[in-house]
């Protein structure tokens, strides 16, 4: 799934963009991110590290810190949605969600494109610091794990 969409926008957006911008070799998705208040992304696609200082999203006491790689696995695998924590939510697109199970019953579809009720503690992983491996977040939850990982 690319990173990059292509969106058409009215000239009076156009101008609002290119007057946010500090220089020309500034690329106009970086003005239009602190436009919209978003945190800067760095050239390895992460985030600066001043935005680690950003609120964790929690609940039932396991905590992510801002930042963490989280995805949504459903129906054996055939339906994926990558997120993020992003200053207390988690982030799937540009939809926050402050509950895990909130968040699986919005995304998931039945096999016949119904929306069903989702504990989502079984369908959302997350990626801790360094690692590449996903793991459950019901790992966290169940272990009695609480606080922020890393």
């Amino acid at each position: 799934m690319s990173r990059f969409k292509t969106i058409e926008i009215d000239f009076d957006v156009h101008k609002c963009i290119e007057t946010e911008r500090r220089s020309f070799d500034e690329p106009p998705n970086t003005a239009l991110r602190r436009l919209l208040k978003l945190p800067e992304v760095v050239p390895d696609g992460g985030y600066k590290e001043t935005d680690l200082y950003r609120r964790p999203w929690s609940e039932d006491d396991v905590s992510l810190p801002h930042g963490t790689p989280i995805r949504l696995v459903y129906n054996r695998g055939r339906q994926k949605f990558e997120g993020r924590v992003e200053n207390g939510k988690l982030m799937f697109g540009s939809i926050g969600f402050d509950s895990v199970s909130g968040a699986a019953s919005h995304l998931a579809r039945t096999r016949k494109g119904e929306r069903t009720k989702l504990n989502g503690w079984l369908y959302v992983q997350y990626k801790e610091p360094g690692s590449s491996q996903w793991v459950p977040l019901n790992d966290l939850r169940q272990h009695g794990r609480s606080g922020e990982i890393g």
